[in-house]
């Protein structure tokens, strides 16, 4: 394995469990409510859904861009629909979360040294498969961010 595909190894896997972490500090009775005004517009379990549905539509199929596959079609995916229609409890997204997560650090060492600065034409634009991966990292740190704020500042918004 190269030092890339070892690296993003280690990196979504431990963001994925910072994401799952993050979630679960969360009360179970405060996944599903809007939280208070300044903390985002989403639910915990909208966040979960989405970075699901993100790498399961998106980050996944475009990995395996690189592998030969065709470029994701994303005409047929409405996210809003899909949410409207899954609206699983917040453990079964996890779990959903974490088996595509693993699905896409199963292929890391499938990547040699060229596929990582390869520009292809993707869902972005022209971009490399570095760019790919990194945007998934950056995009689990992002939701990250968000529904650990809304665990730990629920309160002090609540306060005002």
């Amino acid at each position: 394995m190269n030092n890339l595909s070892q690296w993003f190894h280690e990196q979504l896997q431990a963001s994925a469990n910072g994401f799952v972490w993050g979630t679960e500090q969360v009360p179970e009775t405060r996944r599903y409510e809007l939280p208070p005004k300044g903390l985002g517009e989403w639910t915990v379990a909208r966040h979960v859904f989405h970075l699901w549905y993100y790498e399961q539509t998106i980050a996944l199929p475009s990995m395996q861009q690189w592998l030969g596959a065709a470029i994701p079609a994303l005409e047929d995916s409405d996210e809003d629909v899909a949410w409207s229609k899954k609206q699983d409890r917040v453990e079964s997204l996890l779990e959903d979360f974490k088996a595509v997560r693993e699905e896409q650090i199963a292929l890391l060492p499938r990547f040699d040294d060229a596929a990582w600065n390869d520009t292809r034409e993707a869902v972005w634009g022209p971009v490399t498969l570095l760019w790919v991966v990194s945007k998934t990292y950056q995009h689990t740190a992002e939701h990250t961010n968000d529904v650990m704020r809304i665990g730990l500042f629920w309160d002090a918004y609540l306060a005002g």
